[in-house]
């Protein structure tokens, strides 16, 4: 380990030497400033590429090591920090604050700087394997960017128990699946209430075929056809309430099963199921009567006044 160290000092220095040689050669001007070059002389970019064949690397390589190089004036650079560290933290807003302070490392619990912990110093991703929550929820975050994808995903690890338990904690995750549930309880129902439509539609027209010249006045008000309709529709919204609740209780009472609750959860209970009862009554009055006034009684409760 240490003869692997003293390479990586070896290398670091190998890129420090270059970029500072190139530094010589062509010293990076400030923004806006001018250095003035002889009239003789090859351009920056034509002295570099001499400088680089010369050395046996690539332009766009020795412009690399003298841009940090010109970054990092030698005193303030650290012998035992790798040259690729010094690269990284230039992104940050004071490197050489930055670099005299090394972050814990998780595996080994020495200060010290790596490749990967100067990277999530400035805010870049890693190379290497998330550690943190944090770092494996945002890789999965990029793996899904798709919908299509991030559903089939997000229903295999919903049927997950501990997942699901510890996702419908989350309060603005358990109002979304609440408001998507009913929603989907009149998914597949869309034919079938489009059939009854259709089906008031045909018993309206019948029932004016069948009736006296007298009332021939029906088929030409198409108000009666569409009040017809409105019925209709506000049925199947009632239906697949109805249904919506009696699908809910059945997949949930069945879990309940064994499980004690506290006093203050079984007030909670049935403050609720009076609630459902008074409105369950209510519903059959309406249907029954074609009345659905709300008495100021029944009004107060389902306030819970």
């Amino acid at each position: 380990m240490a003869c692997s160290l003293r390479h990586v000092e070896a290398v670091s220095a190998g890129q420090w030497g270059v970029g500072d040689a190139a530094l010589e050669i062509e010293p990076v001007r400030a923004h806006g400033g001018h250095l003035p070059v002889g009239e003789d002389g090859p351009r920056v970019e034509e002295s570099l590429r001499i400088f680089a064949e010369e050395v046996g690397l690539s332009l766009s390589t020795v412009k690399t090591y003298r841009w940090v190089a010109s970054r990092w004036p030698a005193e303030r650079r650290v012998a035992s920090v790798a040259w690729e560290v010094h690269k990284i933290l230039l992104s940050a807003d004071d490197p050489f604050a930055l670099i005299a302070d090394p972050p814990v490392n998780e595996r080994t619990g020495r200060r010290c700087w790596d490749g990967d912990a100067a990277r999530k110093a400035v805010g870049w991703k890693t190379s290497g394997t998330p550690s943190t929550v944090a770092e494996k929820v945002e890789t999965v975050a990029d793996l899904v960017p798709d919908e299509a994808v991030a559903c089939q995903v997000i229903t295999g690890m919903l049927k997950r128990r501990e997942v699901a338990f510890v996702a419908m904690r989350d309060r603005d995750a358990r109002q979304m699946v609440n408001e998507i549930q009913f929603e989907q309880s009149g998914v597949g129902q869309d034919d079938e209430d489009d059939d009854g439509l259709d089906e008031e539609y045909e018993r309206a027209l019948a029932c004016e075929d069948s009736q006296d010249d007298d009332s021939d006045v029906l088929r030409a008000d198409p108000a009666t056809v569409v009040r017809a309709w409105h019925r209709q529709m506000e049925f199947n919204d009632l239906m697949g309430v109805c249904h919506g609740f009696v699908a809910g209780a059945s997949r949930l009472v069945p879990k309940l099963r064994g499980q004690e609750f506290t006093s203050k959860q079984h007030t909670s209970v049935e403050q609720v199921l009076e609630k459902i009862r008074a409105t369950c009554d209510w519903i059959e009055s309406a249907v029954a009567t074609g009345k659905g006034d709300l008495d100021d009684a029944l009004a107060q409760l389902l306030r819970g006044q």
